[in-house]
């Protein structure tokens, strides 16, 4: 949850209503989420399918959201182990 005083004092300082300061910091992260959502990290991706994907997001202040090559490789054997016969 937003802290109220929060979004109030942003709203005041940038000349906003709080309830559309609200909707813009609850977007801006919606639109990150659906992004992330949208990879296709499920399939199995060659590494040139993998590497024209943007699989970063960079967040101000905050740091960057990411994954690599060999992390995506490691996952993918981690999920998907080979059955012994």
């Amino acid at each position: 949850m937003l802290d109220k005083e929060i979004v109030s004092e942003v709203a005041a300082s940038i000349g906003l209503t709080p309830t559309l300061v609200s909707k813009i910091y609850r977007t801006y992260w919606k639109a990150i989420r659906t992004h992330i959502e949208e990879l296709p990290l499920k399939e199995n991706l060659s590494d040139r399918e993998f590497q024209s994907l943007q699989t970063n997001v960079n967040i101000p202040s905050i740091g960057k959201l990411y994954i690599t090559l060999d992390r995506y490789r490691n996952l993918k054997k981690m999920f998907n182990p080979k059955k012994e016969k």
